[in-house]
This record gives C-alpha cells, sequence and structure tokens, in this order.
C-alpha cells in the first residue's frame, strides 16, 4: 500500500471544518476498509476532533 498526503483538499476549510485527504494506492485485491478501520481504531482521537472517511469519493478533485 502506498500512502499519498495528508495534503489539504481543494476546499481545506469548508463550513468552519477544515479537510485534509489521503489517498491509498494498493492492488485491486487489498481490501482496504479493514485496514482503515484498525488504523483508525489504534490512532488517539482528541474528543473535540471528529474524523469522517469517505472511501472511494465520487468528487475526489
Amino acid at each position: 500500500m502506498q500512502v499519498l498526503g495528508p495534503a489539504p483538499a481543494p476546499l481545506a476549510l469548508l463550513r468552519g471544518r477544515h479537510r485534509r485527504r489521503l489517498l491509498l494506492k494498493t492492488r485491486r485485491d487489498i481490501a482496504v476498509q479493514p485496514i482503515l478501520r484498525e488504523w483508525l481504531a489504534r490512532v488517539p482521537v482528541p474528543n473535540h476532533v471528529r474524523v469522517q472517511v469517505d472511501v472511494d469519493p465520487v468528487g475526489f478533485l
């Protein structure tokens, strides 16, 4: 798996929320969602921060 980013999203600040992007490049036979779920469970996130993940977004640009 290759991780590109994080980088600011094109609309880095939207409705008062900061947005970042990560692009994960993998082979087609690798299930990314279980990997993301495990990674997010291990990352300490402060109570005032909300993390939202959009897998395979339609409008990436």
